[in-house]
């Protein structure tokens, strides 16, 4: 089985863009979770839409078995951006663990939040108070990405993503 780079992170930590740029740099295929989860349920959902609708635990489901579809697929090793809230999802995180690395792209909280509410209030988030909502998020999530990754890196000092980009890849050097 290929050894692929799983990029983890809470919402808006910049996966997608520094997946797409990293495979860039290496040469690889990327994927993005969310988008393989788009393709399955437009045009009648977002994926906001869809989580709102069908639920957390549907969600859940139709990330696993989108990675579950796509990973015989791939002929050779690739980057795939995980969704925002992939370390809540345990049978997702087991299919990780076994076929690749995790990399937590730790991105300091403040920085989430503004990125995050800049497009309104997610449906993950109560809504009568989403700021002490994501704060309770923040400190799960991070706690446990921090916990199950194979390598984290620190993303917090507000960088751009083409910085972003040369830091993942000068911590991927160093591990590799």
């Amino acid at each position: 089985m290929q050894h692929h780079l799983y990029l983890g992170g809470i919402k808006h930590s910049g996966k997608t863009s520094i997946a797409q740029r990293l495979a860039v740099r290496l040469t690889l295929p990327s994927y993005d979770l969310d988008a393989l989860i788009l393709n399955r349920i437009a045009p009648h959902h977002t994926i906001r839409s869809f989580y709102a609708t069908e639920g957390k635990e549907r969600f859940q489901q139709m990330e696993h078995s989108a990675l579950a579809a796509l990973l015989p697929t791939l002929s050779r090793r690739a980057i795939i951006a995980l969704g925002g809230g992939a370390c809540d999802n345990e049978a997702l995180m087991d299919l990780v663990k076994t076929s690749g690395s995790l990399i937590y792209l730790k991105v300091d909280e403040e920085i989430l939040w503004q990125r995050i509410i800049a497009g309104g209030t997610p449906p993950f988030l109560d809504s009568a108070h989403p700021r002490a909502s994501f704060a309770t998020l923040y400190r799960k999530r991070d706690e446990r990405y921090s916990k199950m990754c194979d390598l984290l890196v620190d993303l917090s000092d507000g960088l751009g993503i083409d910085e972003a980009t040369d830091l993942v890849a000068s911590a991927l050097g160093r591990e590799e």
